[in-house]
């Protein structure tokens, strides 16, 4: 099986697993053939990835960061917390909903015990939500949520501030829900003031429906960075609680990765480098050494494209040297099925590099712009600094 983007995906190709609608049910069924009409609706729809049965690939199985039904429950959550905020207009969660993320942190936190020995893994989502928007919400929740939580497992947080790092890691932007745009409003349409206002706003709400401080705090100061020139406050360096700081490294590295605010998606090595621009400056070194050997850069079952044009999916990685994986060559340059695919060792053959994903050309460009995009906001912050009181 292989994991596609969804707007490379070709008519004729195969489900390997279902996708559900948002109340559950199957919209379609592994097997199902895929035509041009379905892949423009679902990359419509906001699904990026779909997993692929494709022959040569019997044998790979997807490595899973959570199991599907702790995926369910999150994804529950977040959906509840989402129909409270955009549709409810509340100002402080309800009970019911507060309990139901207190139970979701639980199940991801045990998961993720279970799976001591697995590096931080994305989440594909199978389940269809109507707005674009708040698809890709939910999927920045679960990625951050995962990968933070599973760095403060290994820091060897107790269960209580664990669960507590984990709402707060699937919760940090839940601020965005409170601005007068909603989802849609962005740090490039809306002036920076009125955008940055989402950290206080988040910590209000959490704070005010009876979550752990950490919780709160968590969505309040994830836009902190050591040297000063984050928000809402401009705190330095130890001022800014040291799991709090996963949480502002894996929600840079899943934006840059998938693409969001306009931006082209970055490879992951792109977007790591990114992060190590910024080490000892806005993020501490150690962070970004440990984030670096704990993640799945490209996890089995990622389909990519070699600087030899090759079309192959990544069948096994090297704990040392992950940027290079074992890469399994299954289709022309020209996008023809080989009868007999072979395997690449990437780490082996230098001269060989990962060039894009699926059947993309390159990043290069769309990594550039993302980079570029970034240094500028991180300059902006900087002359353009606000406090407020909470």
């Amino acid at each position: 099986m292989i994991i596609v983007r969804t707007n490379q995906c070709r008519p004729g190709m195969k489900l390997g697993r279902s996708i559900y609608t948002e109340q559950g049910h199957v919209l379609a069924g592994r097997g199902f053939i895929l035509t041009e009409h379905a892949i423009n609706k679902l990359a419509q729809l906001g699904l990026p990835f779909l997993h692929i049965e494709e022959e040569g690939t019997e044998d790979i199985a997807p490595d899973q960061a959570i199991r599907d039904e702790t995926i369910i429950v999150l994804h529950g959550a977040l959906s509840h917390v989402m129909d409270e905020l955009l549709v409810g207009k509340r100002d402080v969660l309800s009970a019911n909903v507060v309990r139901f993320c207190h139970d979701a942190a639980k199940m991801l936190v045990a998961d993720l015990r279970e799976r001591r020995n697995h590096l931080c893994l994305p989440v594909h989502l199978t389940t269809m939500l109507a707005d674009g928007d708040k698809q890709h919400f939910l999927e920045h929740a679960l990625n951050v949520g995962v990968c933070a939580t599973r760095l403060g497992l290994e820091d060897g947080l107790n269960s209580e501030n664990l669960h507590a790092l984990a709402m707060g890691a699937i919760l940090h932007d839940v601020g965005r829900l409170l601005l007068p745009g909603g989802l849609k409003c962005t740090a490039k349409d809306s002036s920076l003031e009125k955008y940055m206002s989402h950290t206080e706003l988040g910590y209000r709400l959490l704070r005010d429906s009876g979550f752990p401080l950490l919780t709160a705090h968590s969505a309040l100061y994830h836009h902190e960075r050591i040297d000063g020139s984050g928000y809402p406050y401009g705190l330095e360096s130890n001022s800014i609680h040291k799991h709090i700081q996963w949480i502002s490294m894996f929600d840079l590295f899943d934006t840059l990765v998938n693409g969001r605010g306009n931006n082209s998606p970055m490879l992951p090595h792109e977007a790591l480098e990114v992060l190590y621009g910024g080490a000892g400056i806005l993020y501490d070194l150690e962070k970004v050494r440990r984030m670096r050997d704990n993640l799945a850069l490209f996890p089995k079952g990622t389909t990519v494209r070699l600087s030899s044009g090759e079309i192959g999916v990544v069948s096994g990685f090297h704990e040392d040297s992950k940027q290079r994986p074992i890469v399994r060559v299954i289709r022309t340059p020209e996008g023809n099925s080989l009868r007999y695919p072979y395997e690449v060792d990437l780490k082996q053959q230098l001269h060989l590099m990962i060039s894009g994903l699926g059947s993309e050309k390159s990043f290069a460009v769309g990594a550039g712009a993302a980079a570029a995009d970034w240094s500028s906001e991180t300059k902006e912050r900087r002359s353009n600094r606000v406090f407020h009181v909470v």
